[in-house]
This record gives structure tokens, sequence and C-alpha cells, in this order.
């Protein structure tokens, strides 16, 4: 029945651009363009056509969503190697300074993670995404428990909420505005300075 039919119809052709190149391509145009950048950019940047994206991912929001969640586990995986230390008030204050680390070390990766919220990105992708993207923080949230644990004593909705401030939103919120830029080493010294100050309203 392939008679009529050229060999090279029979035999599946390698695919020319990853997915993970792909998605190297939309980190770097969010990183140019933010929520400007289009799937038409990031197609000029891997010299792949438009179609051929859709294929792989068949929105927008599905392409540079898939981008967010990457460099999320990327910034969790700092973020939880350093939560891991022996001394829970020191492992607390590395996790703050890890933020401008990450943001200055990885800026594209950093403005990715400024893409979406969560909450927003789980209503834009397909729904076969949302219940891996909907537990993208368990792991961390679960070490920062742990560490409340360790740092207090004792879990309380409070101080749990202070060191969720503390690590993540006090130090991101810093960091944001220069996100993508060239982050002084000195903001190091200010998340960590600023994450024991709030600590201390816990004890």
């Amino acid at each position: 029945m392939f008679a009529n039919y050229p060999y090279s119809c029979l035999v599946a052709r390698p695919q020319k651009f990853t997915v993970e190149e792909i998605v190297d391509g939309a980190r770097d145009v969010a990183l140019e363009r933010w929520r400007e950048a289009t799937v038409a950019d990031v197609a000029a940047r891997v010299g792949a056509p438009v179609g051929s994206i859709y294929h792989r991912f068949p929105s927008r929001d599905a392409l540079f969503g898939a981008a967010w969640a990457r460099a999320i586990r990327r910034f969790h995986a700092g973020l939880i190697e350093v939560g891991r230390r022996g001394d829970a008030q020191e492992a607390l204050l590395a996790q703050a300074r890890h933020i401008p680390r990450f943001c200055r070390g990885e800026p594209a990766e950093a403005k990715a993670m400024s893409l979406y919220r969560l909450t927003d990105l789980l209503d834009l992708v397909p729904a076969a995404d949302r219940a891996e993207l909907s537990t993208i923080n368990d792991e961390i949230d679960a070490l920062s428990r742990d560490l409340t644990a360790r740092r207090f004593g004792r879990v309380t909705d409070r101080r749990l909420t202070l060191v969720r401030i503390a690590t993540r939103q006090g130090p991101y919120g810093l960091v944001r505005p220069l996100v993508g830029q060239t982050i002084p080493q000195e903001y190091d010294a200010v998340c960590a300075a600023s994450a024991a100050g709030i600590l201390a309203l816990g004890d």
C-alpha cells in the first residue's frame, strides 16, 4: 500500500527544534519584551516556523507559561538547597539572600518568573497542564513549614506567614523593580537584614 509514496514519507522526520530550545527562546524574548513578547518573536529567535511552535504549545500562554514554570522550578531548586542547612535561622537568611543572587545571576529566568501569577496562569493554560502547575509550590511550602517549626519550636499561622514574608515576599518585593537589570551586591545583605527583623517578630 506504500508503493506510491517516497521512503521519506514513511519515516518520522527528526524534530529540528527541541521543546527546550523553544522555551529558551520564550525566556530570552521575555527578557527583552516582557509581556509584549509574542509567539512570532520566539519563532524569529529560534529560527522555527510559527506553526511548528504552535504544534508543541497550543497557545501563547502555554508557551510563556512553560518558561515561567521552568524558571520557578530552577529558582526553587536553589531556595530548597540553602533551606536545608542545619541551623534554621541561617537557612532562612540564606533563602532571603538567594533571591537577589538568583535574579542577579539569572536575569532572563528572573524576568520569566514575573510573567504571571500562578492563580492567573492556571486559568490560561490547557487543562492538561493545570494539575502539575497547581503543585509547583508544594515542596517549598513544606520546607517553609519545617523551617518555621525548627526556628520557633512550634508552627502557628502567624509565624508561618512571617517566614514566608521574610524569605520570599519581602526579598522579592525589594528586588523585583530591578529584575532584568544589574542588582547591586548590597541587596544580599539588605534582604538578609530585612528577613532577620521580620523573623524576630515571631519570637
